[in-house]
This record gives structure tokens, C-alpha cells and sequence, in this order.
């Protein structure tokens, strides 16, 4: 039987997401989510005997929550063009709502090897896989893509969808964007990807 957190640990693990995610405070101490949360250190290590502690909850939390997802999306029977737009949509709207999540995987994940990352399931990966290239050897046949490696086709969309996120400062530096802008920008990048994976976009 799950236990059900209590409204105070809910609260410090909403407010260490803010912390990472939202405001990019990748290298909060207990102190500074106590403090963002309006609670005293001492109820933070009542619940999360450490740092660590609560870093690992909430960074499962989060690979799950993504992966679940892109799980949903993945597996859905649909044409690689509907499931390429509904992953956009996806990624935007959650990277719009924490900006810093990627960033925070990544760096943890990259300062840590060992942190569990099951993003997508193993179980059924290569049915995936192989179902992926039937999809883009269609797709190419009937003039609408180029010829690409479903593993290549998966980086260049991540990639394509994740740097406007992960380099927003420089992006917002480069073209000076205020956050209406920017905005503006990132809606307009579904539209962009898509041409640039789909000639029938």
C-alpha cells in the first residue's frame, strides 16, 4: 500500500522542483529550498535525511514522469508525422513550464553515470526501433523524408527541440528577446522542425 506524503512533504519536494527546474538553481542546499518554501531546514531533514535524499526523489520523480510520456507517445498507433508533433508539443509545453528540467537531468546524470535514467522502457525497445525504420523507409519511399537512421532521426529531433531550452540565455543574448519574444520564438520552432524533418510539412 502506497503512503501518501504529507502536505508539508509535498510541499518541499513542489518547491525543491521549482528550485531545480524553474528557476535553475541546479546547486540548492537544503537551506535554500527551506527557505523558498517558507519552512525551517529542520523539516527538510525530518523527511529527507539529506540533501542527496531529496535530490534523488525528485530526480526519479521527474525521469519518470518524462518518461511515462514519451512512453505513451512512442508506443501510440499512429504515423511517425503525428507522433513527431505530438512529442513537440509535449516537450515544449513541459520545457516552457521548467525550463531548467533538461538541464538538470543532464548535469546530474553526466556529474553521476550511476543515477538510474530509465527514461523509455527496454522491454520492447527493438520492436520500437525496427518499427521506427519500417515508419521512415515508408515515409522516404513516398517523398515526404530523407533517408535517416531512426537513431539519427531521435538525436536531431531532441536536439532540434532541446537547445532553444538549453541555450535560451545565449539565444535570448544573440537576437535580444525579451520573455514575450522568446516565447513567440519557441512556439514557432514546431513549424520550423517539422520542415526541416518532413518535406511535406
Amino acid at each position: 500500500m502506497e503512503v501518501l506524503a504529507t502536505d508539508t512533504e509535498q510541499l518541499i519536494k513542489e518547491t525543491a522542483k521549482k528550485v531545480f527546474f524553474v528557476d535553475g538553481n541546479i546547486h540548492a542546499t537544503t537551506q535554500d529550498i527551506a527557505d523558498a518554501a517558507g519552512i525551517n531546514r529542520a523539516s527538510i531533514h525530518y523527511y529527507y535525511r539529506s540533501r542527496k535524499q531529496l535530490f534523488d526523489k525528485v530526480f526519479q520523480e521527474a525521469v519518470v514522469e518524462m518518461g511515462s510520456k514519451l512512453e505513451s507517445i512512442a508506443s501510440a498507433s499512429l504515423p511517425i508525422k503525428e507522433k513527431t508533433e505530438d512529442f513537440i508539443d509535449f516537450f515544449m509545453e513541459k520545457s516552457m513550464q521548467h525550463p531548467y528540467l533538461e538541464l538538470f537531468i543532464i548535469t546530474e546524470h553526466n556529474a553521476d553515470p550511476t543515477l538510474p535514467l530509465k527514461i523509455i522502457s527496454k522491454d520492447g525497445h527493438e520492436d520500437r526501433m525496427k518499427y521506427l525504420e519500417i515508419e521512415i523507409t515508408r515515409e522516404v519511399k513516398a517523398g515526404n523524408m530523407k533517408a535517416i537512421k531512426p537513431e539519427h532521426f531521435i538525436v536531431t529531433l531532441m536536439s532540434l527541440c532541446s537547445f532553444p531550452f538549453l541555450g535560451k540565455s545565449i539565444i535570448e543574448n544573440i537576437f535580444q528577446l525579451d520573455s514575450a519574444a522568446y516565447a513567440k520564438f519557441i512556439k514557432e520552432r514546431k513549424k520550423v522542425i517539422m520542415q526541416l524533418l518532413f518535406l511535406d510539412a
